[in-house]
């Protein structure tokens, strides 16, 4: 069994993989609680004797202090704390690695592992939106990063004086005739015309391309981008476990 730590902005994520690679367990808890660290280890020693786990992964964006990093050593068969020097099962031909984010990489792997040798556009919706591509050739080539959609209604609110701080809004307009709707439609619809765009633009160079929707808002693209999308929202956590794989084997 492989455990898979996932530990972002606001959530840790906690992802169990058997064996036949199957996703057999996840939860996560508020990135509050890791204030506790003996709360955190209770965790991870509970998730180690109920599934038998031997094998860790951890992908952070918050710090741990050695001696939980001592303590995950010495109870795991297999420990990787995922970094820029972390072995891929992919080439990784981004040029700034030490600034590439750890979910970044490991959404782009569990694309590849989802479909192999393919030329894929993995979209990830969450505080913000990213678009990466790994080529036919297992090549991660790089991506764009733009505003969430959340952050486009706080943007919104914070630099102008009299703009309302809004939220999405089940809304078919094509624009509004209100100051909230037209926020709304204006927000909304951007994030969906960029999304678009990306989409047909990487179709008209890679007429077999695979697209994988994943993050917070894959229901709203489900919703509102009117084509048929793949969803994967345990993305990251495959792809972690796909890196951890291939540093056991």
């Amino acid at each position: 069994m492989n455990l898979i730590i996932d530990a972002g902005n606001t959530f840790v994520k906690f992802y169990v993989f058997d064996r036949y690679k199957k996703l057999i367990y996840k939860n996560s808890i508020l990135n509050k609680e890791l204030e506790s660290i003996i709360f955190f280890k209770k965790n991870v020693q509970n998730l180690k004797k109920n599934f038998f786990i031997k094998n860790l992964i951890l992908s952070s964006v918050v710090n741990f202090d050695n001696l939980f990093l001592e303590f995950i050593r010495n109870n795991f068969k297999k420990f990787i704390f995922l970094d820029k020097k972390t072995s891929l099962p992919i080439q990784n031909l981004y040029k700034t690695k030490e600034s590439l984010g750890k979910d970044r990489i490991a959404a782009v792997v569990g694309g590849n592992f989802i479909f192999p040798n393919k030329n894929i556009l993995i979209i990830d919706s969450g505080t913000a939106i990213t678009f990466d591509f790994i080529n036919n050739k297992n090549q991660y080539l790089g991506g764009n990063i733009s505003l969430g959609l959340e952050m486009r209604f706080k943007a919104l609110n914070f630099f102008t004086k009299k703009l309302p701080f809004l939220s999405k809004k089940k809304i078919s307009m094509l624009f509004g005739n209100t100051t909230e709707t037209a926020i709304i439609c204006g927000v909304q619809n951007g994030f969906l015309f960029e999304t678009k765009t990306y989409i047909s633009n990487f179709l008209e160079k890679y007429k077999d391309l695979k697209i994988i929707f994943t993050g917070g808002e894959t229901d709203f693209f489900k919703k509102n981008l009117k084509m048929e999308i793949f969803i994967e929202k345990n993305l990251v956590g495959i792809g972690l476990n796909e890196i951890l794989n291939f540093k056991i084997f």
